[in-house]
């Protein structure tokens, strides 16, 4: 996963810490997806290549590289988010899956189309986690239609900032 790449992030073990230094993060392990953009459903697309985009705070979002994965694209992927005012203003983690490298997409110009999202409500208790699976959503017309799923995991840790 990529994040801010001036930062190193590690986990509080029992050493004294300034308190300006801990922050509260998010523990992200995300595995794959499965059943997103059935080819029978979007013919037109030949390239699949998929990536996500998570974030709480909108400003301060990171995604992982492209895999290419047809219907099931396997990232097993960890990182960490730092949530520098939580838990007054995140109550959500945002992802969403992302076809790129598709310029055969109707309507994109960038090559970039959501083929599903989630926002899963966060735990605010330290040290809580949710883990499984969660259904995905994408847009279709002027409506919604559930297809496919994201497993992941979230934990809500303490960690240092230097």
């Amino acid at each position: 996963m990529e994040n801010d790449l001036n930062r190193n992030v590690s986990r509080i073990q029992d050493e004294i810490i300034p308190r300006r230094n801990i922050y509260l993060g998010l523990h992200l392990e995300i595995l794959y997806a499965k059943d997103i953009d059935n080819p029978n459903i979007h013919s037109y697309v030949f390239n699949r290549e998929h990536r996500l985009a998570v974030w709480v705070d909108p400003n301060e979002n990171f995604s992982t590289i492209p895999i290419e994965g047809l219907l099931n694209p396997v990232w097993n992927a960890t990182g960490v988010i730092l949530l520098k005012n939580f838990p007054k203003y995140h109550a959500f983690l945002n992802v969403e899956v992302l076809r790129v490298n598709s310029m055969n997409d109707p309507g994109s110009s960038s090559g970039v189309v959501i083929v599903g999202k989630v926002k899963i409500p966060l735990h605010r208790v330290l040290y809580g986690e949710k883990i499984g699976r969660f259904g995905l959503v994408r847009e279709m017309g002027e409506g919604f239609k559930v297809e496919g799923y994201i497993h992941l995991s979230v934990k809500l840790r303490k960690y240092i900032y230097v």
